[in-house]
């Protein structure tokens, strides 16, 4: 049987640390999409002085994500063995010597390392938040408090697509780099003077003799599935981040409102992400929740090739059926981890994640390379988000049968 995680705080103090916590946290998910997003912004004058084609500069975002695949596991490991402070500081100081190398580069090589530096310090942060959360929060406002957290990630993506692409073109692309480094030390200090490791931590036995697979495999299938899950929600929409500005500028649009109907999509998540999380505390219902919100990305977005009209508002609807997801999927990963594996969920959560981010749009670009059509591209992108919807039955049936 799986183990129950720490009891939740009892005393005044613990209970308004949780929200001290729910700050940081929040705070890191913020730095780790600032430093995500730093890139797109400045992308085009970065091609611009290097004369990078069009490959080159994906890859500037793409290699941003390998780090992930390859380290998230052993990252979420070495929290679960080490503690989160130490490994959290190490991610700080990863996303900004990262994020400094990109901005004093002088040559591809140097743009991409320090990419993959970055990369590798802000995938790693989104391992540790979360645990820190599902720590903390045990048992007790899971949901409104992954609700609030997950609204940092499109803050993030808004920021810096509106005022870092305005502070290149007003003070050049290494500027707006430099800056936005700023996010993450500001992070780094909060997390130095403010982390506390949630009450009952220490004594969960952590298994520092298992060998890595052992580990693994004990974590058991049900994450795999949330994990999948988590995946297929990432390859559907960021496929369409990637190839929508393009879609809409064909049919007329200029560049900048392009940019501004993309980002609709995350609007409604700065709203509604924290009223799905307290939805769950109060009626539970995550997997319906999740294949409801799959369901709707589904039949949403296949309408994109043909909604030029209405373009705008059916991206906000799919902003609303888009925010089901988040929230409720990462308080599922507690229902379904140990405590003492808790890190290493979370490092398989990601890992799916980062597969998602890489997989989706090569397979979604292929797709329109073959055929030509944006059709078949959105046909795909609806398809992923389908397959989210079968995940929630396929989980659901697993833990009938435990």
């Amino acid at each position: 049987m799986r183990e129950s995680l720490p009891a939740p705080a009892t005393n005044a103090t613990e209970a308004k640390r949780r929200w001290v916590i729910l700050g940081v946290a929040s705070l890191s998910c913020l730095a780790f999409a600032i430093t995500m997003q730093s890139v797109p912004p400045i992308l085009s004058l970065v091609m611009a002085e290097f004369q990078l084609n069009y490959a080159q500069g994906g890859l500037l975002m793409s290699l941003f994500a390998l780090p992930g695949i390859a380290i998230s596991i052993p990252a979420g490991m070495l929290a679960d063995r080490y503690g989160q402070k130490t490994i959290g500081i190490i991610s700080f100081a990863l996303m900004i010597v990262g994020t400094a190398i990109f901005a004093s580069g002088s040559s591809l090589p140097v743009l991409v390392l320090g990419r993959v530096v970055a990369g590798a310090g802000a995938l790693t942060m989104l391992v540790l938040a979360p645990q820190l959360l599902a720590q903390w929060f045990a048992g007790r406002e899971m949901g409104i408090a992954m609700g609030v957290v997950n609204t940092a990630l499109p803050l993030g993506t808004i920021l810096s697509l509106n005022f870092l692409s305005l502070l290149a073109e007003n003070m050049g692309w290494r500027a707006s780099a430099w800056i936005s480094t700023a996010v993450p030390l500001i992070a780094l200090l909060v997390f130095i003077f403010l982390f506390a490791p949630a009450p009952g931590t220490s004594q969960i036995t952590r298994p520092k003799g298992e060998s890595f697979f052992k580990s693994i495999r004990l974590t058991g299938i049900s994450i795999w599935i949330v994990g999948i899950a988590w995946l297929l929600f990432n390859a559907a929409v960021i496929s369409m981040f990637t190839f929508t500005p393009e879609f809409l500028q064909g049919a007329g649009l200029t560049i900048a409102s392009a940019g501004f109907v993309t980002s609709a999509l995350m609007w409604p998540s700065i709203a509604l992400s924290p009223v799905v999380g307290y939805v769950i505390d109060r009626i539970d219902r995550k997997r319906a929740i999740i294949a409801i919100g799959g369901l709707g990305l589904a039949v949403f977005i296949v309408m994109i090739p043909t909604a030029t009209s209405w373009i705008l508002a059916l991206m906000v609807i799919i902003g609303v059926a888009q925010v089901l997801i988040p929230a409720p999927i990462f308080a599922l990963i507690t229902e379904v981890t140990s405590p003492k594996r808790m890190g290493l969920g979370f490092g398989i959560f990601n890992t799916c994640l980062n597969l998602g981010v890489v997989a989706g749009p090569v397979a979604v670009g292929a797709v329109k390379d073959v055929t030509g059509s944006y059709q078949a591209s959105y046909a795909l992108m609806a398809g992923f988000a389908f397959l989210i919807l079968l995940a929630m039955v396929a989980l659901r049936l697993r833990q009938k049968h435990i």
